[in-house]
């Protein structure tokens, strides 16, 4: 099937439709694939990589922590990247990145052969969604702990970590919600399956520490916003019985960089609140370029 997005395969560019792997290969049928994915957003200059560096040293970073070893370096794959976003005349969307094992194996173990695909959309393509924060979501408490830092590489991106997140937004929104809050195995408030969580009470900001979340790049970027903008912020530990004090709440990720919560189980919060909503804002205008002391988050394409 032709989809008239070309992919970039180990040196080569296909159409999507002919990016394939074995079923039986170790990364699908294991989901040992470690991957990456970031923005690619329209600015003042022009379309642009939002923190290519920093996801460039992540996807190394979880290659590592996943002993597999990635035969391009990191300035192959940031010249693919650029390649294949031009090829499809991305604007505005994202681009995704993956290493994989290609091979048949049936065993636990893959064999050496790591494949790396890099694939840049437009989201003004038919069929592709990119979706936007919503005026206000639910979200549910999940009986599905985080995978606890002594079972698994929680800071990697490895594909087999996020079947604990798809089970547990799935188990929540049986239950009526939007999207889930899940803990971690001590009981303490950790992340969502794929965003961060940040509370607010006044000017201060509160979020779980990154002992076993994903220490989020968009986190990271929201944190340093804060602190240029004069507010306190701080990681902490917080327990479900303590949402109560919170007034506003968000969740923070890639493609969706401040989404506002509406409730968690029964707690509501102001959403938008008005700590949230100046968050937004600064990040609207630090994607479109209109921010200049964060110009080095952002990588131009053409």
């Amino acid at each position: 099937m032709t989809t008239g997005i070309t992919a970039w395969i180990d040196g080569k560019f296909v159409d999507c439709g002919e990016a394939t792997v074995p079923l039986l290969s170790h990364s699908f049928s294991r989901g040992s694939a470690i991957f990456e994915v970031m923005s690619i957003t329209s600015t003042i200059k022009g379309p642009a990589f939002f923190c290519l560096e920093e996801h460039m040293e992540r996807f190394f970073f979880s290659a590592e922590q996943s002993y597999m070893k990635i035969p391009y370096t990191k300035e192959e794959i940031r010249e693919a990247l650029f390649a294949t976003a031009r090829r499809n005349s991305v604007e505005n969307g994202f681009a995704k990145l993956y290493a994989y094992y290609p091979d048949i194996d049936l065993g636990t173990t893959p064999s050496d052969n790591v494949s790396a695909a890099i694939f840049c959309i437009d989201c003004s393509l038919p069929g592709i969604r990119r979706q936007g924060p919503r005026q206000g979501i639910s979200v549910g408490i999940s009986r599905y702990r985080k995978l606890h830092p002594e079972t698994t590489a929680v800071h990697a991106k490895i594909a087999g970590n996020y079947v604990n997140g798809y089970l547990a937004r799935m188990e929540v929104r049986k239950r009526g919600f939007d999207d889930v809050l899940m803990l971690d195995t001590n009981g303490f408030v950790a992340e969502g399956p794929t965003a961060n969580i940040l509370l607010i009470n006044g000017t201060s900001v509160q979020t779980p520490g990154i002992e076993n979340v994903l220490p989020g790049i968009t986190r990271r970027v929201i944190m340093k916003i804060l602190d240029d903008m004069g507010y306190p912020e701080k990681e902490t530990q917080i327990r479900p019985e303590d949402l109560g004090r919170y007034e506003e709440a968000f969740f923070s990720g890639t493609l969706n960089p401040v989404q506002p919560i509406l409730r968690i189980e029964d707690k509501i919060f102001a959403c938008p609140g008005p700590m949230t909503s100046a968050i937004m804002s600064r990040m609207n205008e630090i994607l479109s370029g209109r921010a200049p002391q964060y110009e080095n988050l952002l990588t131009l394409i053409s």
